[in-house]
């Protein structure tokens, strides 16, 4: 008894240099989270000042809280219009990546018909390959050929084609992991293909769902340069578009440009709080399966 209880002592004590490793990596970590943190606490100290002490001290507390340069911000930007065309284009987007990514990836997985759907996998693969900036003068001429210029909806399908390749990899790796018995079973019970799909193999998909959604999700809300192109009206504008628009107004006036961006940034962060979650889950799932 007094042997095992000696043991537990010597386990539990921790040498001088385990110590000193330990304290090292904190401090180190903690200096390197205030790195990043620095330049959003400084947005943060801005967007609460008035325009002077913006301009004199912005790295310094401010000497009176201006929230009203978060209403100033809100109005001139004509926020809930650009919000509400973001969420629009950024929801429609999400929802045809989906849909269509996913069928298309459980047909080219468990088709009879392999090099049929091999070289339409390819081209697909080839879509990854192709850099943006390449395909940006043919697209753009493409949609204004089409006339999905200046048009939010044009916008969705613009996403949907450009965000189905990386989908479809992903979706096409996982699903082709997953058991086969599991179809044969269901197609025994009676259930058609559109069943097998959506009852059977959907929710099965879930983890590599959870991450295209959330990627995609933060790469379509965050883009500025394609709607910048195509969009022109001000009533389409999105919140990326009219934070920039805001910046060039209001160039002399720091603390409501950063209140802006902050207004800009809450959106996305709520959003990655909610689902990190499903974020680290479906990478890992991903990373397993694929």
């Amino acid at each position: 008894m007094r042997a095992n209880k000696n043991n537990d002592i010597v386990m539990n004590k921790r040498s001088p240099r385990r110590v000193f490793s330990d304290v090292t990596v904190t401090l180190i970590m903690i200096i390197l989270v205030l790195i990043i943190l620095y330049p959003f606490i400084v947005m943060l100290l801005v967007s609460l000042k008035d325009a002077k002490e913006a301009l004199v001290s912005p790295n310094t507390i401010p000497e009176k809280l201006h929230w009203k340069n978060y209403s100033m911000a809100w109005k001139n930007m004509n926020y809930l219009k650009v919000f509400g065309n973001t969420v629009y284009i950024t929801g429609g987007s999400l929802a045809g990546i989906i849909l269509f990514s996913g069928i298309c990836s459980y047909v080219i997985s468990w088709s009879k018909y392999k090099k049929f759907y091999n070289c339409i996998y390819l081209i697909f693969i080839c879509g990854i390959m192709i850099p943006f900036y390449t395909a940006l003068v043919p697209l753009s001429k493409l949609m204004t050929d089409l006339h999905l210029n200046n048009s939010l909806t044009g916008m969705i399908w613009y996403y949907i084609g450009r965000n189905m390749p990386m989908a479809v990899f992903l979706y096409t790796g996982f699903i082709r992991s997953v058991s086969v018995e599991i179809l044969e079973a269901g197609k025994v019970d009676g259930a058609n293909i559109w069943d097998l799909y959506w009852k059977i193999m959907f929710p099965i998909m879930k983890p590599i769902t959870s991450t295209i959604l959330v990627l995609d999700a933060l790469g379509i809300w965050n883009d500025y340069l394609f709607p910048k192109i195509m969009l022109i009206g001000k009533d389409l504008r999105t919140i990326t578009l009219a934070q920039a628009y805001f910046k060039g107004e209001n160039s002399g006036m720091m603390n409501l440009t950063f209140a802006a961006y902050i207004l800009t940034i809450i959106p996305v962060v709520l959003f990655y709080f909610a689902f990190q979650r499903n974020i680290v889950e479906g990478v890992a799932a991903g990373a397993v399966k694929g």
